[in-house]
C-alpha cells in the first residue's frame, strides 16, 4: 500500500488543481462567475437576444429605463443592459443571491463583451459606462448612484403599483421556474410596466435543469405532483406550446419566437405525465425559446 501513495498524493494534486482551475479554489460559484456567469459571457447572451430581437419590432429600445426580472448571482446581465446606454436599470430577484465577490469575480476581466455589444453601443460610449461601473467597486449602494438599482427581495408582480414604466423588459432562464398557477400574474403585471413602445424580451429554457445535458426530458415522466421547490430546482416543464398560449392570454401583446431550440440527441421519456396535456413530439423536444414583444404607442 504504500508504494500506492506517491501515485495518489499526484492523483489529489492533479484533482486540486484542475478544481481551483474550474472552480477558482473556493466556491464553484466562483468558478462560473468568471465562466459561463462571468459578464463577458453573459454579454454575448445579451447581445445574441437583441440581435434576435431588432427585426422583430418598430424599434428596438437601447436607452431610458430597463428591467430585468431574476438577478441571480452575478448581475451581469443588468450591467450589459447598462453599458448598452440605459440610464436606469432596476433589477429584481424573488431571493437576495447576489454576493459582491461573484459579482466581483464575474467582472474582473471584460475582453470580449465590447465586441459582443459593438451592434449595440459605440466602443467609446461601452467603455466610459464601463469605467463608471469599475468605479463602484461593483458595490449595490454605490451602483444605485450611478442609475443601476438592485432590489431583492421582492415580487416582481409588486412592481404593478409603482407608477414607473420601462422601455425594456427582459429576463434569461428565470420564468421557467415559475410555477405554472403564478405565470398567468406575473406576465400580465410585468408586461404592464412596458412604456409605450416597450419591448419585452425573455429566453425561456425547457430543459429539466437536473442534467440538461444528459437527459433534458427525465421530468416530463409521469410524477405524482411536481411542488415549487421542484419548479425552482427543476424548471416548471411547460412545453412551448404552453408558452405560446400563456403570454398570448395573459399579456394581449403579439409575440414572436425569433429563436426555438429542438433536441432529438437524447430520448423522451416512455410515458409522459398526464399533468402535461396534449402535446406533440415536436413540442416536447423544444428545449429552449425566446419571446419578444412590442407594447402599443411610442415613435
Amino acid at each position: 500500500m504504500n508504494s500506492d501513495a506517491p501515485a495518489d498524493a499526484g492523483l489529489r494534486q492533479r484533482l486540486g488543481r484542475w478544481k481551483r482551475r474550474l472552480f477558482g479554489g473556493v466556491d464553484p460559484n466562483l468558478g462560473a462567475a468568471r465562466q459561463h456567469r462571468s459578464f463577458d459571457a453573459m454579454s454575448g447572451v445579451l447581445g445574441w437576444m437583441l440581435a434576435l430581437a431588432k427585426p422583430e419590432v418598430r424599434r428596438l429600445p437601447l436607452s431610458g429605463r430597463a428591467l430585468e426580472i431574476g438577478t441571480g448571482q452575478f448581475m451581469a446581465h443588468a450591467a450589459g443592459l447598462y453599458v448598452c446606454g440605459f440610464d436606469r436599470v432596476l433589477t429584481v430577484d424573488r431571493y437576495r443571491q447576489v454576493a459582491l465577490p461573484l459579482v466581483q469575480a464575474s467582472m474582473e476581466k471584460p475582453v470580449l463583451a465590447r465586441r459582443f455589444l459593438s451592434p449595440f453601443v459605440p466602443h467609446d460610449q461601452f467603455m466610459a459606462r464601463w469605467q463608471r461601473l469599475a468605479a463602484t467597486g461593483f458595490v449595490p449602494e454605490r451602483l444605485a448612484g450611478i442609475g443601476l438599482e438592485y432590489r431583492a427581495p421582492v415580487e416582481a408582480v409588486a412592481l404593478a403599483a409603482d407608477p414607473e414604466r420601462f422601455d425594456l423588459i427582459f429576463s434569461y432562464t428565470v420564468l421557467e421556474h415559475v410555477p405554472p398557477a403564478d405565470l398567468p400574474g406575473l406576465l400580465a403585471a410585468t408586461s404592464g410596466l412596458l412604456a409605450p413602445g416597450g419591448v419585452a424580451l425573455h429566453f425561456v429554457d425547457l430543459e429539466d435543469h437536473l442534467d440538461p445535458r444528459g437527459a433534458p426530458f427525465a421530468f416530463l415522466a409521469p410524477a405524482a405532483e411536481w411542488s415549487d421547490e421542484q419548479c425552482g430546482a427543476r424548471g416548471n416543464r411547460l412545453r412551448f406550446a404552453h408558452w405560446q398560449r400563456l403570454l398570448a392570454d395573459s399579456t394581449g401583446l403579439q409575440w414572436k419566437f425569433p429563436y426555438a431550440a429542438v433536441r432529438h440527441d437524447a430520448s423522451l421519456p416512455a410515458v409522459v405525465g398526464h399533468a402535461l396535456g396534449p402535446a406533440d413530439e415536436n413540442d416536447l423536444r423544444t428545449t429552449a425559446f425566446v419571446a419578444v414583444a412590442q407594447a402599443a404607442g411610442g415613435r
